[in-house]
């Protein structure tokens, strides 16, 4: 087949194809740029104290010294405001500019692990902050497993969760590297600064985990729509994507993965601005809100005679529901769920809301003044 000239314009569909070859390709270049850090005991230390890492501006220090952060082709400037490219010179350009930035991704996209869940994240800054969804990062004040770009496991702590819009913050529990520098973190975006629907994008994560052979996988795209709360792309995601940046051509973060809408290239990301103003409350470890569509349920009501404030006895069981299933049954005093002391039905409510639909957790119950323990799997609710 005849190659077209620099100066001829390019359909649609040969767009598609570009892209879908772009997509092996920089993951290639992820590969062979990506760079490993021995690894060695950490100490242990002071945990840093919350700050917002968010830079004033676009020239900031925090922005400057991200180590996805890299310099803006001028042969890109128009496509990285949304424009397609026309020529092969176009492609050719896109093409260098998002293997930069693929380059620089797997530095800071981590692996986080907790039981049998498991997500990804990416660096925000030097003191080992961490960005996440929040059905990835669970609740508040639990310890997680951080594995870095060249495999090495680091303890953390999840943080605060603003379940409303799926966003989650965890910290490395030393607030540096073993030889005592700084961590490696994403280059931010501005306060005010916005993404908008054409921009191309690049996905980064750890999907089926960290493995030793593989850097983070990078997929590439554009944004399709964008709402205060919600990013949506054609960045293909796939389980354990749940967490992992979304960066510009620039480099700069500028969302964190979701979930995946009705079909693979409908894909939705937690924009920036939502972490920039819930960042006090994500800091201090709050936990608010309902994951949207991920509404946990076990199917029980609480006993009307019984102490609500002060015992969680079971009322009523929904038949054939997630309680049901696992063997619960009215009457039942439920102490312990997923680990957790109960000690009110409120506090149950609380640790519902903090699993995720399909989490098999164990229910501790007391019946006839024996203990029970069942295993119980969470269901998901119809209603929004």
């Amino acid at each position: 087949m005849q190659q077209p000239s620099s100066d001829k314009s390019f359909s649609e569909s040969s767009i598609r194809v570009y892209r879908k070859l772009l997509v092996g390709f920089v993951w290639i270049q992820a590969l062979v740029f990506s760079c490993s850090v021995s690894a060695q005991d950490v100490l242990p230390e002071t945990p840093a104290k919350p700050r917002m890492p968010i830079p004033s501006d676009a020239q900031s220090q925090n922005a400057s010294t991200g180590v996805t952060l890299v310099s803006l082709d001028p042969n890109v400037e128009r496509l990285v405001q949304g424009e397609d490219p026309k020529t092969l010179a176009d492609l050719k350009a896109l093409q260098l500019q998002q293997s930069k930035v693929a380059a620089k991704v797997n530095q800071v996209t981590v692996n986080l692990q907790h039981g049998s869940t498991q997500g990804s994240g990416v660096l925000i800054n030097e003191d080992g902050y961490i960005l996440t969804a929040a059905h990835v990062a669970g609740k508040p004040k639990q310890k997680m497993w951080v594995v870095l770009h060249d495999g090495r496991r680091v303890e953390g702590v999840s943080m605060g969760v603003n379940r409303d819009t799926d966003a989650g913050l965890v910290r490395i529990l030393k607030n540096r590297d073993p030889n005592g520098n700084p961590w490696p973190h994403a280059a931010l975006p501005a306060v005010g600064e916005r993404v908008k629907s054409g921009q191309w994008c690049i996905a980064g994560g750890h999907p089926g985990g960290w493995m030793s052979d593989r850097p983070a996988v990078i997929r590439v795209g554009r944004i399709l729509r964008v709402t205060d709360s919600t990013i949506v792309s054609d960045c293909s995601l796939i389980g354990g994507d749940s967490g992992g940046p979304l960066f510009d051509l620039q480099g700069k973060l500028i969302g964190i993965h979701s979930r995946i809408g009705i079909d693979v290239d409908d894909n939705m990301h937690v924009p920036m601005n939502v972490y920039m103003d819930s960042w006090d409350r994500l800091a201090n470890s709050e936990a608010w809100g309902v994951l949207p569509g991920f509404r946990p349920v076990i199917g029980v009501t609480a006993d009307r005679q019984s102490d609500t404030k002060n015992e969680c006895v079971i009322g009523t069981v929904a038949p054939r529901g997630p309680a049901a299933k696992a063997g619960i049954i009215p009457g039942d005093r439920i102490v312990r769920f997923n680990n957790a002391e109960i000690t009110s039905f409120d506090r149950l409510k609380e640790e519902v809301d903090s699993v995720v639909p399909g989490e098999r957790i164990t229910v501790e119950v007391l019946r006839d003044g024996q203990k029970v323990s069942l295993k119980l799997i969470v269901g998901v609710s119809d209603e929004p």
